[in-house]
Protein backbone atom coordinates (compact mmCIF):
# COMPACT_ATOMS: atom_id res chain seq x y z
CA UNK A 1 0.00 0.00 0.00
CA UNK A 2 1.04 3.57 -0.64
CA UNK A 3 2.29 5.79 2.44
CA UNK A 4 -0.53 7.50 3.78
CA UNK A 5 0.27 11.11 4.91
CA UNK A 6 -2.49 13.53 6.89
CA UNK A 7 -1.99 16.99 5.51
CA UNK A 8 -3.53 20.60 6.47
CA UNK A 9 -6.13 21.23 3.76
CA UNK A 10 -4.54 23.43 0.63
CA UNK A 11 -5.57 25.37 -2.78
CA UNK A 12 -4.31 22.65 -4.38
CA UNK A 13 -6.85 19.78 -3.12
CA UNK A 14 -9.83 21.83 -3.59
CA UNK A 15 -11.10 20.48 -6.86
CA UNK A 16 -10.51 16.68 -5.65
CA UNK A 17 -12.72 17.52 -2.29
CA UNK A 18 -15.58 19.05 -4.37
CA UNK A 19 -15.71 16.34 -6.48
CA UNK A 20 -15.94 14.18 -3.52
CA UNK A 21 -18.41 16.06 -1.60
CA UNK A 22 -20.56 15.48 -4.63
CA UNK A 23 -19.69 11.70 -4.38
CA UNK A 24 -20.75 11.64 -1.19
CA UNK A 25 -23.34 13.69 -0.19
CA UNK A 26 -26.81 14.81 -1.02
CA UNK A 27 -26.14 18.44 -0.11
CA UNK A 28 -22.53 18.53 -0.50
CA UNK A 29 -20.01 21.59 0.30
CA UNK A 30 -19.24 23.66 -3.21
CA UNK A 31 -15.59 24.50 -4.16
CA UNK A 32 -16.22 27.72 -2.88
CA UNK A 33 -17.29 26.75 0.23
CA UNK A 34 -14.40 24.41 0.73
CA UNK A 35 -12.50 27.46 -0.41
CA UNK A 36 -13.73 29.70 2.79
CA UNK A 37 -12.19 27.34 5.12
CA UNK A 38 -8.60 27.69 4.22
CA UNK A 39 -7.96 30.96 6.15
CA UNK A 40 -10.57 30.47 9.14
CA UNK A 41 -8.37 30.32 12.76
CA UNK A 42 -11.31 28.14 14.06
CA UNK A 43 -11.14 25.92 10.95
CA UNK A 44 -9.30 22.30 11.29
CA UNK A 45 -9.36 20.65 7.63
CA UNK A 46 -6.80 17.82 7.06
CA UNK A 47 -6.55 15.97 3.88
CA UNK A 48 -5.35 12.44 3.48
CA UNK A 49 -2.45 11.20 1.01
CA UNK A 50 -2.38 8.42 -0.10
CA UNK A 51 0.89 8.11 -2.89
CA UNK A 52 0.45 11.92 -3.12
CA UNK A 53 -3.22 11.53 -4.57
CA UNK A 54 -6.29 13.31 -2.42
CA UNK A 55 -7.86 10.05 -1.01
CA UNK A 56 -10.12 11.57 1.91
CA UNK A 57 -10.57 14.72 4.02
CA UNK A 58 -11.91 15.58 7.22
CA UNK A 59 -12.97 19.29 9.03
CA UNK A 60 -13.89 20.75 11.89
CA UNK A 61 -14.24 23.93 13.86
CA UNK A 62 -13.26 24.92 17.48
CA UNK A 63 -14.71 27.82 19.20
CA UNK A 64 -13.29 28.42 22.60
CA UNK A 65 -13.03 24.67 24.36
CA UNK A 66 -15.55 23.14 21.95
CA UNK A 67 -15.06 21.21 18.35
CA UNK A 68 -17.39 20.16 15.91
CA UNK A 69 -17.05 17.81 12.97
CA UNK A 70 -18.58 18.97 9.75
CA UNK A 71 -17.66 15.89 7.55
CA UNK A 72 -15.36 12.80 6.67
CA UNK A 73 -15.61 11.56 3.42
CA UNK A 74 -13.33 8.92 1.72
CA UNK A 75 -13.29 8.39 -1.75
CA UNK A 76 -15.09 4.62 -2.48
CA UNK A 77 -11.85 3.61 -3.83
CA UNK A 78 -9.85 3.87 -0.84
CA UNK A 79 -12.52 3.29 1.57
CA UNK A 80 -11.57 -0.02 4.81
CA UNK A 81 -8.66 0.85 4.55
CA UNK A 82 -8.15 3.02 7.79
CA UNK A 83 -8.22 6.02 6.04
CA UNK A 84 -11.23 7.59 7.83
CA UNK A 85 -10.04 6.07 11.42
CA UNK A 86 -6.52 8.27 10.56
CA UNK A 87 -8.33 11.55 9.66
CA UNK A 88 -10.62 11.29 13.02
CA UNK A 89 -7.47 10.60 15.23
CA UNK A 90 -5.87 13.76 13.52
CA UNK A 91 -8.59 15.67 14.24
CA UNK A 92 -9.05 13.94 17.96
CA UNK A 93 -5.31 15.36 18.05
CA UNK A 94 -5.61 18.47 16.96
CA UNK A 95 -9.06 18.72 19.38
CA UNK A 96 -6.59 17.69 22.49
CA UNK A 97 -4.06 20.07 21.52
CA UNK A 98 -6.63 23.28 21.74
CA UNK A 99 -7.54 22.14 24.57
CA UNK A 100 -11.26 21.68 23.91
CA UNK A 101 -13.58 20.04 26.48
CA UNK A 102 -15.46 17.67 23.75
CA UNK A 103 -15.80 17.20 20.33
CA UNK A 104 -19.23 16.33 18.85
CA UNK A 105 -20.47 15.08 15.42
CA UNK A 106 -23.75 14.47 14.16
CA UNK A 107 -24.25 10.73 12.06
CA UNK A 108 -27.01 9.16 10.07
CA UNK A 109 -29.01 6.67 11.74
CA UNK A 110 -28.37 4.46 9.13
CA UNK A 111 -24.97 4.66 8.81
CA UNK A 112 -23.94 2.08 11.13
CA UNK A 113 -20.20 1.61 9.51
CA UNK A 114 -19.41 5.51 10.88
CA UNK A 115 -20.94 4.55 14.10
CA UNK A 116 -18.83 1.79 14.50
CA UNK A 117 -15.89 3.67 14.11
CA UNK A 118 -16.63 6.38 15.78
CA UNK A 119 -17.09 4.52 18.90
CA UNK A 120 -14.31 2.26 18.84
CA UNK A 121 -13.01 5.75 18.82
CA UNK A 122 -14.99 6.88 21.90
CA UNK A 123 -17.35 8.76 21.03
CA UNK A 124 -20.84 7.81 22.99
CA UNK A 125 -24.09 8.88 22.09
CA UNK A 126 -25.91 11.92 23.42
CA UNK A 127 -28.87 12.77 21.46
CA UNK A 128 -30.68 12.53 18.51
CA UNK A 129 -32.11 15.31 16.23
CA UNK A 130 -35.52 14.40 14.64
CA UNK A 131 -35.34 14.46 10.86
CA UNK A 132 -32.10 16.41 10.52
CA UNK A 133 -30.79 15.08 7.01
CA UNK A 134 -32.54 15.55 4.13
CA UNK A 135 -32.53 13.53 0.71
CA UNK A 136 -33.42 11.07 2.37
CA UNK A 137 -34.92 12.50 5.46
CA UNK A 138 -33.58 11.03 8.42
CA UNK A 139 -32.53 11.43 12.07
CA UNK A 140 -29.07 12.06 13.37
CA UNK A 141 -27.60 10.47 16.22
CA UNK A 142 -25.17 13.24 18.22
CA UNK A 143 -21.68 11.61 19.51
CA UNK A 144 -19.53 13.15 21.60
CA UNK A 145 -16.04 12.20 22.85
CA UNK A 146 -15.23 14.02 25.89
CA UNK A 147 -11.17 15.40 26.46
CA UNK A 148 -9.73 16.73 28.97
CA UNK A 149 -6.52 19.02 30.03
CA UNK A 150 -4.86 21.55 32.43
CA UNK A 151 -1.54 23.31 33.89
CA UNK A 152 1.74 23.28 36.32
CA UNK A 153 4.08 20.19 37.32
CA UNK A 154 4.94 18.45 40.17
CA UNK A 155 8.13 17.10 39.65
CA UNK A 156 11.60 19.09 38.36
CA UNK A 157 10.58 20.17 34.56
CA UNK A 158 12.43 20.37 31.48
CA UNK A 159 10.55 23.02 29.22
CA UNK A 160 9.09 21.83 25.99
CA UNK A 161 7.05 22.79 23.07
CA UNK A 162 3.49 24.66 23.80
CA UNK A 163 1.11 21.71 23.06
CA UNK A 164 -0.56 23.57 20.11
CA UNK A 165 2.79 23.79 18.18
CA UNK A 166 3.87 19.58 18.87
CA UNK A 167 5.29 17.95 15.97
CA UNK A 168 3.33 15.50 14.17
CA UNK A 169 4.39 12.04 12.74
CA UNK A 170 4.15 10.81 8.64
CA UNK A 171 0.66 10.27 9.64
CA UNK A 172 -0.27 13.55 10.31
CA UNK A 173 -1.37 12.56 14.12
CA UNK A 174 0.50 15.29 16.97
CA UNK A 175 3.23 13.48 18.77
CA UNK A 176 1.71 12.39 22.39
CA UNK A 177 3.42 11.77 25.16
CA UNK A 178 2.17 9.11 27.94
CA UNK A 179 3.54 8.89 31.07
CA UNK A 180 2.83 4.92 32.24
CA UNK A 181 3.17 3.74 36.05
CA UNK A 182 2.78 0.33 37.06
CA UNK A 183 2.52 -0.91 40.32
CA UNK A 184 0.30 -4.38 40.60
CA UNK A 185 2.44 -6.51 42.11
CA UNK A 186 6.53 -6.91 42.64
CA UNK A 187 7.56 -4.28 40.05
CA UNK A 188 7.67 -0.56 40.74
CA UNK A 189 7.72 0.78 36.90
CA UNK A 190 7.51 3.94 35.04
CA UNK A 191 7.97 4.64 31.52
CA UNK A 192 7.03 7.54 28.83
CA UNK A 193 5.61 6.15 25.53
CA UNK A 194 5.15 8.26 22.12
CA UNK A 195 1.58 7.34 20.48
CA UNK A 196 1.05 4.55 21.94
CA UNK A 197 4.23 2.40 19.71
CA UNK A 198 7.62 4.15 20.69
CA UNK A 199 9.31 3.73 23.96
CA UNK A 200 11.32 6.69 25.38
CA UNK A 201 12.17 5.08 28.35
CA UNK A 202 11.09 2.12 30.51
CA UNK A 203 12.32 1.81 34.27
CA UNK A 204 11.42 -0.67 36.50
CA UNK A 205 12.93 -1.47 40.40
CA UNK A 206 11.95 -5.20 41.11
CA UNK A 207 11.56 -7.03 44.10
CA UNK A 208 12.62 -10.34 43.38
CA UNK A 209 15.47 -10.93 45.42
CA UNK A 210 13.53 -9.90 48.51
CA UNK A 211 10.36 -11.95 47.66
CA UNK A 212 12.61 -14.59 46.98
CA UNK A 213 13.43 -15.51 50.80
CA UNK A 214 9.80 -16.07 51.32
CA UNK A 215 9.03 -18.34 48.53
CA UNK A 216 6.43 -15.49 46.63
CA UNK A 217 5.72 -12.18 47.02
CA UNK A 218 4.38 -10.69 50.37
CA UNK A 219 1.75 -7.79 49.71
CA UNK A 220 2.57 -5.89 53.00
CA UNK A 221 6.42 -5.78 51.79
CA UNK A 222 5.35 -5.19 48.27
CA UNK A 223 3.14 -2.27 48.78
CA UNK A 224 6.29 -0.62 51.26
CA UNK A 225 8.72 -0.96 48.75
CA UNK A 226 6.24 0.59 45.99
CA UNK A 227 5.92 3.70 48.14
CA UNK A 228 9.98 3.61 48.92
CA UNK A 229 10.97 3.70 44.99
CA UNK A 230 8.04 5.13 43.15
CA UNK A 231 9.28 8.74 42.89
CA UNK A 232 12.66 7.88 41.79
CA UNK A 233 11.48 5.79 39.05
CA UNK A 234 8.90 8.20 37.97
CA UNK A 235 11.93 10.67 37.46
CA UNK A 236 14.30 8.24 35.99
CA UNK A 237 11.61 7.61 33.31
CA UNK A 238 11.34 11.29 32.38
CA UNK A 239 14.78 12.09 32.77
CA UNK A 240 15.88 9.15 30.71
CA UNK A 241 13.00 10.32 28.23
CA UNK A 242 14.82 13.66 27.90
CA UNK A 243 11.19 15.76 29.18
CA UNK A 244 9.97 16.84 32.39
CA UNK A 245 5.84 16.97 33.44
CA UNK A 246 5.13 19.81 31.02
CA UNK A 247 6.18 17.49 27.94
CA UNK A 248 3.73 14.82 29.18
CA UNK A 249 0.22 14.84 27.42
CA UNK A 250 -1.20 12.18 30.30
CA UNK A 251 -0.43 9.68 33.08
CA UNK A 252 -1.56 6.61 32.60
CA UNK A 253 -1.81 3.96 35.58
CA UNK A 254 -2.73 0.41 36.22
CA UNK A 255 -5.65 0.74 38.63
CA UNK A 256 -6.97 -3.08 38.03
CA UNK A 257 -6.80 -5.63 39.00
CA UNK A 258 -3.52 -6.77 41.12
CA UNK A 259 -2.53 -6.40 44.62
CA UNK A 260 -4.78 -3.85 46.30
CA UNK A 261 -2.32 -2.20 48.17
CA UNK A 262 0.00 -2.26 45.78
CA UNK A 263 -2.02 -0.94 43.16
CA UNK A 264 -2.87 1.87 45.89
CA UNK A 265 0.74 3.22 45.80
CA UNK A 266 0.53 4.13 41.97
CA UNK A 267 -2.99 4.87 41.67
CA UNK A 268 -2.69 7.37 44.73
CA UNK A 269 0.85 8.59 43.31
CA UNK A 270 -0.48 8.83 39.58
CA UNK A 271 -3.92 10.90 40.96
CA UNK A 272 -1.45 13.34 42.47
CA UNK A 273 0.92 13.54 39.75
CA UNK A 274 -1.95 14.27 37.34
CA UNK A 275 -3.46 16.99 40.10
CA UNK A 276 -0.80 18.90 40.45
CA UNK A 277 0.45 18.70 36.78
CA UNK A 278 -2.83 19.34 35.17
CA UNK A 279 -2.88 16.40 33.17
CA UNK A 280 -5.35 14.02 32.31
CA UNK A 281 -5.36 10.98 34.21
CA UNK A 282 -5.71 7.38 32.16
CA UNK A 283 -6.86 4.21 34.19
CA UNK A 284 -5.63 0.90 32.36
CA UNK A 285 -6.82 -2.30 32.83
CA UNK A 286 -3.48 -4.53 33.70
CA UNK A 287 -4.15 -7.35 31.53
CA UNK A 288 -5.17 -4.60 28.81
CA UNK A 289 -1.66 -3.58 28.61
CA UNK A 290 -0.53 -6.83 28.73
CA UNK A 291 -1.87 -7.25 25.03
CA UNK A 292 -0.77 -3.93 24.36
CA UNK A 293 3.10 -4.74 24.73
CA UNK A 294 2.56 -6.29 21.09
CA UNK A 295 1.77 -3.10 20.07
CA UNK A 296 4.95 -1.83 20.95
CA UNK A 297 6.67 -5.12 19.49
CA UNK A 298 4.81 -4.87 16.10
CA UNK A 299 4.09 -1.02 15.11
CA UNK A 300 1.74 -1.86 12.54
CA UNK A 301 0.15 -4.52 14.43
CA UNK A 302 -3.59 -3.24 14.54
CA UNK A 303 -7.15 -5.06 15.65
CA UNK A 304 -8.45 -7.24 15.21
CA UNK A 305 -6.72 -10.26 16.52
CA UNK A 306 -7.04 -12.88 18.76
CA UNK A 307 -4.68 -12.89 21.75
CA UNK A 308 -3.54 -15.68 24.29
CA UNK A 309 -2.94 -13.86 27.70
CA UNK A 310 -1.53 -15.83 30.43
CA UNK A 311 -0.06 -14.89 33.42
CA UNK A 312 0.38 -15.45 36.95
CA UNK A 313 -3.37 -14.63 37.95
CA UNK A 314 -4.92 -14.92 34.75
CA UNK A 315 -4.98 -17.03 31.59
CA UNK A 316 -7.60 -15.88 28.72
CA UNK A 317 -8.30 -16.15 25.49
CA UNK A 318 -9.32 -12.49 24.23
CA UNK A 319 -10.77 -11.25 20.78
CA UNK A 320 -9.57 -8.15 20.64
CA UNK A 321 -11.89 -5.94 18.83
CA UNK A 322 -10.66 -2.65 18.98
CA UNK A 323 -7.70 -0.67 21.04
CA UNK A 324 -10.65 -0.46 23.82
CA UNK A 325 -13.09 -3.20 22.94
CA UNK A 326 -12.63 -6.72 24.14
CA UNK A 327 -14.26 -10.05 24.45
CA UNK A 328 -13.12 -12.65 26.15
CA UNK A 329 -13.76 -16.24 24.43
CA UNK A 330 -12.27 -18.54 26.93
CA UNK A 331 -10.47 -18.04 30.50
CA UNK A 332 -9.46 -20.62 33.27
CA UNK A 333 -12.25 -22.17 35.72
CA UNK A 334 -9.23 -22.55 38.35
CA UNK A 335 -5.23 -21.87 38.67
CA UNK A 336 -4.09 -19.89 35.91
CA UNK A 337 -1.49 -21.23 33.77
CA UNK A 338 1.51 -18.76 35.67
CA UNK A 339 0.45 -20.04 39.32
CA UNK A 340 -0.01 -23.84 37.65
CA UNK A 341 3.80 -23.30 36.95
CA UNK A 342 4.39 -22.20 40.00
CA UNK A 343 3.28 -24.22 42.44
CA UNK A 344 4.29 -27.02 40.16
CA UNK A 345 7.75 -26.35 40.49
CA UNK A 346 7.44 -25.49 44.50
CA UNK A 347 6.51 -29.24 44.71
CA UNK A 348 9.21 -29.86 42.49
CA UNK A 349 11.87 -27.82 44.81
CA UNK A 350 12.72 -25.31 42.32
CA UNK A 351 13.35 -21.60 43.74
CA UNK A 352 11.38 -18.79 43.16
CA UNK A 353 10.35 -17.45 40.75
CA UNK A 354 9.27 -21.40 40.12
CA UNK A 355 7.66 -20.53 36.46
CA UNK A 356 10.78 -18.95 35.08
CA UNK A 357 13.43 -21.13 36.88
CA UNK A 358 10.79 -24.22 35.62
CA UNK A 359 10.99 -22.76 32.10
CA UNK A 360 14.94 -22.71 32.32
CA UNK A 361 15.48 -26.34 33.51
CA UNK A 362 13.17 -27.97 31.36
CA UNK A 363 15.16 -27.13 28.42
CA UNK A 364 17.39 -29.95 29.34
CA UNK A 365 14.55 -32.18 30.37
CA UNK A 366 12.55 -35.12 28.10
CA UNK A 367 9.68 -33.67 27.27
CA UNK A 368 7.84 -37.66 27.50
CA UNK A 369 9.29 -39.04 30.34
CA UNK A 370 6.24 -38.48 32.52
CA UNK A 371 2.90 -39.13 31.30
CA UNK A 372 0.48 -36.43 32.47
CA UNK A 373 -2.87 -35.65 31.67
CA UNK A 374 -4.41 -32.74 29.37
CA UNK A 375 -7.28 -31.22 30.98
CA UNK A 376 -10.62 -29.72 29.73
CA UNK A 377 -13.65 -28.46 30.17
CA UNK A 378 -16.46 -30.24 29.25
CA UNK A 379 -18.60 -27.84 27.32
CA UNK A 380 -16.49 -24.72 27.16
CA UNK A 381 -14.28 -25.73 24.48
CA UNK A 382 -12.05 -22.37 25.12
CA UNK A 383 -11.95 -22.72 28.45
CA UNK A 384 -8.96 -23.83 30.80
CA UNK A 385 -8.70 -26.07 34.16
CA UNK A 386 -5.04 -26.84 35.51
CA UNK A 387 -6.13 -27.76 38.99
CA UNK A 388 -6.17 -31.50 38.06
CA UNK A 389 -2.89 -31.27 36.01
CA UNK A 390 -1.03 -29.50 38.94
CA UNK A 391 -2.14 -32.35 40.95
CA UNK A 392 -1.39 -34.88 39.21
CA UNK A 393 2.59 -34.08 39.10
CA UNK A 394 2.30 -32.76 43.08
CA UNK A 395 0.92 -36.75 43.31
CA UNK A 396 3.56 -38.37 41.25
CA UNK A 397 6.28 -36.47 43.54
CA UNK A 398 4.80 -37.50 46.94
CA UNK A 399 4.34 -40.73 46.11
CA UNK A 400 7.76 -41.00 44.53
CA UNK A 401 9.18 -39.75 47.81
CA UNK A 402 6.53 -42.27 50.22
CA UNK A 403 8.58 -45.12 47.81
CA UNK A 404 11.98 -43.57 48.48
CA UNK A 405 12.39 -42.97 44.78
CA UNK A 406 14.23 -39.94 43.20
CA UNK A 407 12.45 -37.77 40.24
CA UNK A 408 14.39 -36.36 37.59
CA UNK A 409 13.56 -33.22 37.89
CA UNK A 410 14.46 -31.60 34.31
CA UNK A 411 12.29 -34.52 32.83
CA UNK A 412 9.63 -34.01 35.22
CA UNK A 413 9.52 -30.11 34.74
CA UNK A 414 9.78 -30.87 30.86
CA UNK A 415 6.76 -33.19 30.67
CA UNK A 416 4.85 -30.83 33.13
CA UNK A 417 5.39 -27.68 30.90
CA UNK A 418 4.77 -29.87 27.52
CA UNK A 419 1.38 -30.41 28.83
CA UNK A 420 0.35 -26.70 30.01
CA UNK A 421 1.59 -25.46 26.25
CA UNK A 422 -0.42 -28.41 24.92
CA UNK A 423 -3.71 -27.42 26.67
CA UNK A 424 -3.21 -23.73 26.38
CA UNK A 425 -2.47 -23.79 22.41
CA UNK A 426 -5.23 -26.70 21.67
CA UNK A 427 -7.65 -24.44 23.02
CA UNK A 428 -6.08 -21.08 21.35
CA UNK A 429 -6.26 -22.88 17.85
CA UNK A 430 -9.19 -23.54 18.66
CA UNK A 431 -10.68 -20.54 18.79
CA UNK A 432 -8.95 -18.97 16.13
CA UNK A 433 -10.31 -21.63 13.73
CA UNK A 434 -13.96 -20.74 15.29
CA UNK A 435 -13.78 -17.03 14.95
CA UNK A 436 -11.76 -17.14 11.81
CA UNK A 437 -8.93 -15.10 12.95
CA UNK A 438 -5.51 -14.67 10.84
CA UNK A 439 -3.92 -12.72 13.59
CA UNK A 440 -2.71 -14.51 16.68
CA UNK A 441 -0.86 -12.84 19.99
CA UNK A 442 0.29 -13.51 23.14
CA UNK A 443 0.63 -11.55 26.16
CA UNK A 444 1.53 -12.20 29.65
CA UNK A 445 4.42 -12.93 31.75
CA UNK A 446 3.96 -16.68 30.72
CA UNK A 447 4.53 -15.29 26.91
CA UNK A 448 7.92 -15.55 27.73
CA UNK A 449 8.09 -19.23 28.22
CA UNK A 450 10.13 -20.61 25.38
CA UNK A 451 8.09 -23.70 24.46
CA UNK A 452 5.19 -21.67 24.12
CA UNK A 453 6.69 -18.94 21.72
CA UNK A 454 8.19 -22.09 19.85
CA UNK A 455 5.12 -23.87 19.53
CA UNK A 456 2.84 -21.26 18.64
CA UNK A 457 5.47 -19.90 16.03
CA UNK A 458 5.79 -23.27 14.50
CA UNK A 459 2.28 -23.76 14.58
CA UNK A 460 0.90 -20.36 13.07
CA UNK A 461 3.51 -20.77 10.13
CA UNK A 462 2.32 -24.22 9.32
CA UNK A 463 -1.54 -22.87 9.31
CA UNK A 464 -0.30 -19.50 7.49
CA UNK A 465 -1.29 -17.47 10.65
CA UNK A 466 0.64 -14.25 11.81
CA UNK A 467 2.00 -14.45 14.90
CA UNK A 468 3.25 -11.88 17.48
CA UNK A 469 4.66 -11.77 20.55
CA UNK A 470 6.25 -9.04 22.96
CA UNK A 471 9.73 -8.56 23.31
CA UNK A 472 10.97 -10.52 26.63
CA UNK A 473 11.61 -7.22 28.58
CA UNK A 474 8.08 -6.53 28.19
CA UNK A 475 6.44 -9.64 28.82
CA UNK A 476 6.57 -9.46 32.69
CA UNK A 477 5.45 -6.35 34.17
CA UNK A 478 6.49 -3.10 33.02
CA UNK A 479 5.26 0.84 32.41
CA UNK A 480 6.00 0.59 28.93
CA UNK A 481 2.62 -1.47 28.50
CA UNK A 482 0.53 0.88 29.95
CA UNK A 483 1.44 3.95 28.64
CA UNK A 484 0.84 2.03 25.29
CA UNK A 485 -2.61 1.02 26.32
CA UNK A 486 -2.83 4.34 27.96
CA UNK A 487 -2.29 5.84 24.57
CA UNK A 488 -5.52 4.56 23.04
CA UNK A 489 -7.68 4.85 26.34
CA UNK A 490 -6.63 8.61 26.09
CA UNK A 491 -7.47 8.71 22.62
CA UNK A 492 -10.95 6.89 23.44
CA UNK A 493 -11.84 9.11 26.46
CA UNK A 494 -11.36 7.18 28.98
CA UNK A 495 -9.80 9.27 31.75
CA UNK A 496 -10.63 9.34 35.53
CA UNK A 497 -10.76 12.04 37.84
CA UNK A 498 -9.50 12.32 42.16
CA UNK A 499 -12.37 9.55 42.91
CA UNK A 500 -10.50 7.06 40.92
CA UNK A 501 -10.19 3.65 43.24
CA UNK A 502 -7.91 1.15 42.78
CA UNK A 503 -9.60 -2.08 42.47
CA UNK A 504 -8.21 -5.87 42.93
CA UNK A 505 -10.57 -7.41 40.21
CA UNK A 506 -11.96 -6.00 36.87
CA UNK A 507 -13.42 -8.38 33.60
CA UNK A 508 -10.96 -7.14 30.88
CA UNK A 509 -13.69 -5.61 28.91
CA UNK A 510 -14.59 -3.12 31.59
CA UNK A 511 -13.20 0.63 30.89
Amino acid sequence: MAELNIVRMAERHLDALAALERICFSEPWTRAGLAAELNRAEAVFAVAELGGRTAGYAGMHCVLDECYVDNVAVFPQHRRAGIARALMRHLIGRARARRASFLTLEVRVSNAGAIALYRTLGFREAGRRRGFYRRPAEDALILTLFLSGGPVSALKTKTGPPEADKPETNQGEPVMKILGIESSCDETAAAVVENGRTVLSSVVASQVDEHKLYGGVVPEIASRRHCEAIVGVVQKALDDAGTGLDGIDAVAVTYAPGLIGALLVGVNFAKGLSLSAGKPLVPVHHLRSHIAANYIAFPELEPPFLCLVVSGGHTHIVEVLGYTELRVLGRTRDDAAGEAFDKAARAMGIPYPGGVELDKIAESGNAKAYRLPRPSVDGSPYDFSFSGLKTNVINQIHNARQRGETLHVPDLAASYRQAVVDCLTRNFFAAARDTGAKKLAIAGGVSANALLRRTLESECAKRGLEFYRPQLRYCGDNAAMVGAQGYYEFLAGHTAGPDLNARAEMPIESN
